[in-house]
């Protein structure tokens, strides 16, 4: 009798574990935010006309997602604060969602549901803004190629709700490159200026040292403003003296600007520049950042095209700096990013289609004498040369026109290629004597290296067969043979475009040489 009372406990444990476990599985099935029943009525959500919004509710069944404080005013704090990485809180109905929480827990089911749905599609739309971007790249510009960088703003928030980890998830989702980081510190900055309206420069007047005038005192102010000049006594006097001359260089330093000093046409335009416009200069290079993957690799080649300036980065430190000439507005170098293959010594050059349209074609049918002296010899498809002579415009996509390895080659003495659309790569020129000039937007759209051959011999990374003796005796060797040199490291390539950052507590601004910053910002507050 007593063995029988056992076994019918043992039975009775049993089936109430096996509900227990029933329950369980299905709490795991069906995820539940709130203990109480808080379910939106699903004509309210599908009424959005938002497919991603609807799965993003079914996940949770129905349920209010917004019931905990903590994470409303987390979100609103980052809706609040979203100025500092150039956003706009008003794209998040801050004011409105800010003002109705504060009656939360006197709402009615509808109007918390209501509430409800606004948060998280604002919230979602924080997300993507914060991640990729408010403007997509691809449909403002043909020339931007940087790869497409993809966000699954659901899965991000799933992440923060079901880790109840909102900081550290939404945190991740920032662009965490240290030239975001310098912008975000130029923005904080610039908003400690004051919003003073300073009386504009005469751009067709040139400021020289020792010059009396009056428009040394605007000069002046304007140094005094933007901290380049320190000392009060200098600033109340019509004299373009030494102090000031230096304030003067170290503005145009800042500026990328020839510092001699002298108050020209290019200075003048930077001092010419507001406070608000320098911001949104850095606004709009915040969200060029965006549009860019967070890795860029360990071992990379970064172009800034405003800045004219090549920068080998390993591990994040900088190991090499060259100057570079870049594309001209006509025919402007494209944002790409792409990864080496090889190495050429010693390059021909076929001329590209642009090139031919623009340059060669119209001078070769003036005199065609003129593939002479550009130094062409006209291939066709079976390799046979063709003179000049029997050329004619009608056939002159039959061919291919190529410049033969030479010192004086358009592509100089090595060219470095990577796979992109646009048929641009990074070479030596003919024409060195141009990295003098400040003003290097002057290319057809490769990017031409100064001192190429110091970067060939760090790129092939093989002192033993590739030292620097060696590359100079293949570069130097009769007759002229080309040679492809295969990477034996992974190194990638990214041509950017950047304007403003901060380095080292110092505001940096580059000519908008493609004149692109001006029409981003206007797209970016309509």
């Amino acid at each position: 009798m007593i063995m029988n009372k056992i076994y019918f406990i043992i039975l009775i444990i049993g089936i109430i574990c096996c509900k227990n476990n029933s329950k369980e599985d299905s709490a795991v099935n069906v995820p539940t935010i709130n203990s109480e029943n808080t379910k939106i009525d699903s004509t309210l959500i599908t009424s959005q006309n938002d497919s991603l919004l609807t799965v993003f509710y079914k996940k949770y069944n129905n349920e209010r997602i917004w019931q905990k404080k903590e994470n409303r005013v987390f979100m609103l704090n980052e809706f609040y604060n979203c100025e500092k990485d150039g956003l706009n809180p008003n794209d998040y109905n801050y004011s409105k969602l800010n003002i109705s929480q504060l009656d939360y827990d006197t709402f009615s089911d509808l109007e918390a549901s209501k509430y409800d749905i606004e948060f998280t599609k604002r919230t979602r739309l924080y997300v993507s803004n914060i991640s990729i971007g408010k403007l997509n790249p691809y449909k403002l510009y043909d020339d931007w190629d940087l790869g497409k960088k993809e966000v699954d703003v659901n899965k991000i928030l799933f992440d923060c709700i079901d880790n109840n980890n909102f900081k550290e998830d939404i945190e991740s989702c920032k662009p965490s490159h240290f030239v975001y980081k310098q912008l975000q510190d130029a923005l904080k900055t610039l908003k400690s200026y004051p919003d003073k309206q300073l009386v504009p420069l005469d751009i067709n007047e040139k400021i020289k040292p020792n010059s009396v005038s009056k428009s040394v005192l605007n000069l002046k102010e304007k140094l005094f403003y933007w901290h380049d000049l320190k000392r009060k006594d200098s600033a109340f006097t019509k004299v373009y003296d030494k102090v000031t001359q230096l304030a003067v260089k170290n503005f145009q330093k800042r500026h990328g600007l020839i510092a001699d000093g002298i108050v020209g046409k290019g200075t003048i335009e930077a001092l010419n520049y507001s406070r608000n416009q320098r911001i949104e200069q850095v606004i709009v290079n915040m969200e060029r950042w965006k549009w860019c993957v967070n890795d860029l690799g360990s071992h990379y080649i970064l172009v800034n095209i405003p800045d004219y300036k090549l920068t080998v980065y390993k591990d994040n430190d900088s190991i090499l700096s060259h100057n570079v000439v870049v594309g001209k507005p006509t025919r402007s170098s494209p944002i790409l990013s792409s990864k080496i293959s090889n190495i050429v010594l010693n390059p021909n050059w076929t001329v590209p289609p642009t090139i031919l349209k623009e340059d060669v074609f119209p001078a070769a049918i003036r005199s065609r004498s003129a593939f002479a002296r550009k130094g062409l010899k006209i291939v066709d498809f079976n390799g046979n040369i063709v003179n000049p002579a029997n050329w004619s415009m009608e056939n002159a996509r039959k061919y291919k026109y190529v410049q033969a390895p030479s010192y004086n080659n358009s592509l100089g003495q090595m060219k470095i290629n990577f796979p992109n659309k646009y048929s641009v790569y990074l070479h030596d020129t003919n024409h060195r004597n141009l990295f003098i000039n400040n003003y290097r937007a002057l290319s057809s759209g490769c990017i031409r290296v100064e001192n190429p051959l110091n970067l060939a011999e760090y790129l092939i990374n093989d002192t033993l067969n590739w030292n620097e003796k060696k590359i100079d005796s293949i570069t130097h060797e009769k007759p002229l043979k080309t040679r492809f040199i295969k990477m034996n490291q992974d190194v990638y390539v990214h041509q950017f475009y950047w304007t403003a950052w901060q380095e080292k507590g110092v505001l940096q601004f580059r000519e908008d040489i493609y004149c692109l910053d001006s029409d981003l910002y206007s797209k970016l507050r309509n």
